[in-house]
């Protein structure tokens, strides 16, 4: 008796194993966010060249080797799909009076989106004016 429940036990811990390693697969393969954190560095870097200028050392052949450093993976910066505005004095709270930030006015209507937060973001999709826009920084 106790050691078909002890086998039950054991094939319940191996189905939930199996979940597991099925669940995490499938979020490596539909999930970019995930993937990126599995399949990259921090940090990574490719050679590229490109076409000599006026002030520039030119190696053999006229063009000179730059590499290009990546800090990020691709979509690793949320875009803001459904912005939220407030009012003037509601921003008050949390802006600084001098804070920058990109007007966009179209058919009347008119939005402030503080660089502080297209910093962290870099792009905005919204509609003003009835028009869809993408607000990038």
């Amino acid at each position: 008796m106790k050691s078909t429940i002890d086998m039950d036990v054991l094939s319940m811990a191996g189905k939930i194993v199996i979940l597991a390693i099925i669940g995490v697969t499938l979020l490596f393969i539909f999930v970019p966010a995930v993937r990126q954190l599995g399949t990259r560095a921090l940090t990574s870097s490719e050679k590229i060249t490109l076409p000599p200028d006026d002030g520039a050392r030119s190696t053999v052949g006229g063009a000179r080797p730059v590499e290009l450093v990546t800090l990020l993976g691709f979509d690793s910066i949320p875009a803001i799909l459904n912005p939220r505005f407030v009012t003037p004095l509601e921003a008050e709270d949390w802006m600084e009076p001098d804070e920058q930030v990109l007007g966009l006015s179209i058919n009347g209507e008119h939005r402030a989106y503080p660089i502080r937060m297209l910093s962290r973001h870099e792009i905005v999709n919204d509609v003003v004016g009835d028009v869809p826009v993408a607000v990038t920084w």
